[in-house]
């Protein structure tokens, strides 16, 4: 029978594969939007419309389920995104597939999609943030970062294999993603029951936690404030990306898609090794990773500044590298000023990621302007994460010890 610790970490493993399945879903799909357009009765900008409905919806849901997930528990909060991501998708598909067919009643296909987005955004929206909780319990207060790193490994995975697995699949069938991404949230829903519900250290009765607010702190803003400026500029050099290659190449469209999904796979690939050579071996102190990534990220992306466009993998792995750094840093930092809610405080970072990302799909159109405004734009942003890092951890007075 195994001991104690060792089912822990079983459990521990599971909630990272949980947490991949966000990762598989959203880039999936991404790489599938082609093929819906093609086999749908909907225009690109119409599914844009659609896919953003359920990320917008991320922006009140994730607070909501972290601080439910304090209040009850993490398994449930799971328990309900799995069911919700595989309905979901399975709407998804079947609207899509109806469109396709009876294109004379594409409205109701539409509204169709539109309740299939909602239902993700409402429910979805909680899987990180109670992943994260879960962990934090498995691991102890003591292993915050371990169990933040697991996470954010599970998810960089995903974002690794779902571009490569829809690949294959839409080799097979149009639909197969979206019909992969019913049966997997199903399976990992039969894991997530079978695992027992995660048990919270008893503090003194002095230390009983209060309820979070519904406003973050404002102790939490400037790791708020850096989630938000990291994905904007993830996000903002990702929808700038076939303009700026253009600019410096004659490619045409395919060349520019390949190099593209290169960028995006050296990206993946240098997140997952700086995660696990770095981050999981603890080569380096919470505050020294959040100096580093923020220089690692403003690095990056003054490279991309250059002409040359194999100088873009170096700058795509340094910058990845950073942003492998950064948010385990600023999400441990953020969850031990409120350590009695961490779920809660996982909400907030969530919502302020879904704002990045947001903020980056309207400062996308800088872009028609000029290719290089997005590069620069970015660059500016970068060197605000800096000056957070750098003016932020500066004032902090408890020091940490070496994580050797």
């Amino acid at each position: 029978m195994p001991r104690k610790s060792e089912r822990k970490q079983i459990q521990l493993i599971v909630i990272g594969l949980i947490a991949a399945l966000m990762g598989i879903g959203q880039n999936g799909l991404l790489v599938s939007l082609p093929f819906l357009v093609e086999h749908s009765a909907f225009s690109l900008p119409t599914w844009s419309i659609v896919i953003a409905i359920g990320s917008f919806l991320f922006l009140p849901a994730a607070p909501f389920w972290g601080r439910y997930s304090d209040k009850n528990g993490p398994k449930s909060v799971v328990i309900q995104a799995l069911s919700g991501m595989s309905i979901s998708f399975l709407l998804l598909f079947l609207f899509t597939s109806l469109s396709g067919t009876y294109s004379d009643s594409a409205l109701y296909w539409l509204i169709g999609l539109v309740i299939a987005r909602i239902i993700y955004g409402c429910t979805v929206a909680g899987m990180v943030p109670a992943s994260q909780h879960w962990a934090i319990l498995l691991c102890g207060e003591e292993n915050r970062l371990k169990a933040i790193t697991s996470v954010s490994l599970g998810l960089s995975t995903g974002r690794l294999v779902g571009p490569i697995l829809s690949i294959v699949l839409l080799k097979l069938d149009p639909f197969a993603p979206l019909t992969i991404m019913v049966l997997f949230p199903a399976i990992a829903l039969f894991a997530a029951i079978w695992l027992p519900n995660p048990q919270s250290e008893p503090k003194p009765e002095k230390n009983i936690k209060q309820p979070a607010p519904w406003l973050p702190h404002t102790a939490l803003l400037p790791y708020l404030m850096t989630g938000l400026m990291l994905c904007t500029v993830i996000a903002l050099l990702q929808y700038s990306f076939s303009p700026l290659i253009g600019s410096i190449t004659e490619w045409p469209t395919d060349k520019i898609s390949d190099a593209i999904g290169i960028l995006l796979t050296i990206s993946a690939a240098m997140t997952l090794i700086t995660q696990i050579m770095v981050i999981k071996k603890k080569k380096l102190d919470i505050s020294s990773m959040y100096r580093l990534g923020a220089f690692c990220l403003l690095t990056g992306f003054v490279l991309f500044l250059s002409t040359e466009i194999w100088v873009f993998a170096i700058a795509m792995a340094i910058s990845a590298s950073g942003a492998a750094l950064l948010v385990p840093a600023y999400t441990s930092k953020a969850t031990q000023t409120d350590s009695d809610n961490p779920g809660a405080v996982a909400g907030y970072i969530s919502m302020s990621h879904t704002l990045g990302y947001g903020l980056a799909s309207l400062l996308a159109s800088t872009a028609t302007l000029s290719a290089i405004y997005p590069v620069w734009i970015c660059i500016g942003l970068s060197a605000c994460v800096v000056g957070v890092a750098l003016l932020k951890l500066k004032s902090t007075t408890p020091k940490e010890a070496p994580q050797n």
